[in-house]
């Protein structure tokens, strides 16, 4: 007897954990930024930045240079290259849940906190 009461507290304690897991891969994904802009120079200079969905993040309307980054897709999810990139595309940026951004003019916005870019239109 004892040992099933054993064994059923360990399977609890397993999907405990399991949904705990689960809970908190949700919890990231719905934190994820996402932003759109205007490029306005090469380089993935950006500017017109304005959030769309997820987690509010700090960045001030202004103008933003992304680093040089190969997660760029167009929008049928195709694998695009930065030099498909031209002055005046809309861009959406989505965005991990912390950025810090270099002091600089323009601000830079490392790679790793940009999970991904999209080409609108």
């Amino acid at each position: 007897m004892k040992k099933i009461i054993f064994l059923y507290i360990v399977i609890l304690l397993i999907l405990g954990a399991c949904s705990s897991a689960s809970t908190k891969e949700n919890t990231s994904q719905n934190k994820k930024a996402v932003y759109s802009a205007t490029i306005y120079d090469a380089n993935l200079r950006i500017n017109k930045i304005k959030w769309v969905s997820g987690e509010k993040l700090n960045l001030q309307e202004g103008k933003y240079e992304l680093e040089s980054f190969d997660n760029i897709f167009d929008q049928n999810g195709d694998k695009i290259k930065v030099e498909d990139l031209v002055v005046g595309d809309k861009i959406k940026v989505y965005f991990s849940p912390q950025v810090v951004v270099k002091e600089t003019d323009p601000g830079q916005i490392s790679a790793e906190y940009i999970r991904k870019i999209v080409k609108s239109e």
